[in-house]
């Protein structure tokens, strides 16, 4: 089996490996040939590579972002010439995309999403079952209306992203009836909680050493809450870092008095709470937060979050609380003030 998965963030990472020990029927003696892409949008990714490549990956390559086409193709070319220009301009960037083309044209092509680099695998081998890896909280929200779908499908022919483009064909998601209409009638599940069940200790243990070392940190005692916080000033969905410092000020006061607050930040955060706030534990950033269920030894009393949907998957907290509703007017993104509203989370 062959397989090309195409992500940018520490959680596709994970939903990848989980997906190919599903895919393998969880032999893990026979995980196939993989190749793996990442678009560089996460602080120190790359850093995970020499372990992604020790029993999953065959190969994992850095690919550029949206930002660097957009400044050397021009706006113009981007959002009315992207098809046309993304191609060859990629190649030439990425000498390895053309180099690896044969294989993963005769792979199965697994893709986060459809947006920046990710459009290459769409434009160059949308003739194939495309299929997707659900991208958190986002896929489940309706981005685009009829109208834009429309004005993207035959006005600028650029991708609808969220699962939306025709030549996705399969939608691996955690919640299949949670998607948007018409999505759920494509998807197929891949649930965090339902795959770690069927994993055994070694290949917990194999997923968890590609994120952390034996030793990376310990969480001590059960009077703990756990805050996910998101990477909402980097994606400019609030006015500025300051706001947002404000923003998780303001959560922390919620949390009881004697809990013991542990912060994990978003890997694609840039800020430094340890700057900000004392009294915490600030855990290290790279590494998805679902990965400390694959071990024994920790445990939240409570998780509190903005909308991450990471908290949802946690087995190990045991009271969550979802408050970005607390802060809709904070945001000034409407999309992700609709994201906020229409949130179906099981505290």
């Amino acid at each position: 089996m062959s397989r090309t998965y195409v992500g940018s963030t520490i959680y596709h990472i994970y939903l990848a490996l989980l997906h190919i020990l599903k895919d393998s029927r969880y032999e893990t003696g026979n995980l196939g040939e993989n190749l793996l892409f990442l678009v560089e949008s996460t602080p120190m990714i790359e850093t995970l590579i020499p372990n992604l490549k020790k029993h999953f990956f065959r190969d994992v390559h850095i690919v550029s972002e949206r930002k660097d086409h957009v400044s050397d193709l021009g706006k113009f070319n981007y959002s009315f010439r992207r098809k046309q220009k993304l191609i060859p301009y990629l190649e030439s960037k990425h000498p390895v995309l053309a180099k690896e083309k044969t294989f993963i044209q005769n792979s199965d092509i697994y893709l986060c999403d459809t947006d920046s680099s990710k459009s290459y695998f769409l434009y160059e081998f949308g003739k194939k079952d495309l299929k997707m890896i659900e991208d958190g909280a986002r896929t489940y929200s309706q981005r685009h209306s009829n109208f834009e779908q429309f004005i993207k499908t035959y006005l600028t022919k650029t991708p609808i992203g969220g699962g939306f483009d025709k030549e996705i064909k399969t939608i691996f998601a955690q919640f299949p009836e949670k998607l948007p209409a018409p999505l759920p009638k494509k998807a197929v599940e891949l649930n965090i909680k339902k795959e770690v069940a069927k994993l055994d200790e070694k290949t917990k243990q194999e997923i968890f050493s590609i994120f952390l070392p034996e030793n990376a940190f310990a969480i001590k005692g059960d009077n703990n809450a756990l805050i996910l916080t998101q990477p909402i000033s980097e994606d400019k969905v609030i006015k500025s870092e300051a706001e947002k410092i404000a923003i998780y000020r303001d959560v922390i006061s919620k949390v009881p008095s004697g809990m013991n607050i542990i912060l994990k930040t978003h890997p694609r955060e840039t800020t430094q709470y340890e700057e900000h706030f004392k009294d915490i534990t600030v855990l290290p950033a790279l590494f998805p937060i679902e990965i400390l269920g694959l071990r024994e030894g920790f445990f939240f009393e409570h998780g509190y979050t903005l909308f991450s949907t990471a908290l949802s998957n946690l087995e190990i907290v045991k009271h969550r609380f979802f408050l970005g509703k607390d802060y809709l007017d904070k945001f000034t993104v409407k999309a992700t003030r609709n994201l906020i509203k229409n949130m179906d989370v099981h505290p």
